[in-house]
């Protein structure tokens, strides 16, 4: 399905990337703006300021400017929490962690509007294939940075643990940037999932006792 949203063809020289981009940042600025609803191909080529022949030489429709616009803010959310890798294996494990959930709670705030748009009612048919690639990226992410980690974090259910990472920081980040609690503070909350992150991570033998009488 995600094939019928793929631009038409891809920009190759200076001045078609400058059309091009204009285009999908014009389309962004609507969706913030008034919502997938309302979006129409001859206002994203108006705002963009090209004719709406120059849009459809690039894309079929408005669903395919949407696509690239969520294509765009996914990989934006993977380079950014990306960022903080090459120091993993000069800092602690502890500050890796840290600097990780930091980056992409940053990399989600600073496109908060945008990322509230494409959740309120873009189609799932245009979100779930970037959601999907994003989810992949971030283990693969989780993978390198416990291969950086050696035996500073424990070995055992790599995979099952890194699922479990990806899965419920980025539940968590997303929550407390679309619907934060009114009584939370999201700088602790940011603390503590770098403190819970932490444990999950840690080898057995540095892992916090379990209470007497535990399972």
């Amino acid at each position: 399905m995600s094939s019928d949203f793929q631009p038409k063809k891809l920009p190759r020289q200076a001045r078609s990337r400058q059309t091009f981009d204009a285009i999908v940042e014009a389309c962004a600025r609507l969706l913030i703006a008034d919502g997938y609803g309302a979006l129409t191909t001859n206002h994203i080529a108006e705002v963009a300021g090209v004719s709406i022949g120059s849009l459809y030489e690039y894309f079929g429709d408005k669903d395919a400017v949407v696509y690239e616009v969520v294509r765009r803010t996914a990989h934006g959310f993977s380079e950014d929490a990306a960022r903080p890798l090459p120091a993993f294996g000069r800092v602690s494990v502890r500050t890796a962690i840290t600097s990780w959930i930091d980056a992409l709670f940053a990399a989600m705030r600073s496109r908060e509007p945008l990322l509230r748009a494409i959740a309120a009612d873009v189609p799932q048919t245009i979100r779930e294939p970037h959601e999907r690639e994003s989810r992949v990226r971030y283990l693969e992410l989780a993978r390198t940075a416990y291969r950086m980690a050696g035996d500073h974090v424990r070995q055992d259910r790599v995979e099952e643990v890194s699922f479990l990472l990806v899965t419920l920081v980025e539940a968590a980040l997303t929550r407390l940037v679309l619907d934060p609690p009114d009584d939370v503070s999201p700088a602790v909350v940011v603390d503590e999932l770098s403190c819970r992150v932490l444990e999950w991570v840690a080898p057995r033998s540095r892992a916090r006792p379990r209470p007497s009488g535990s399972r």
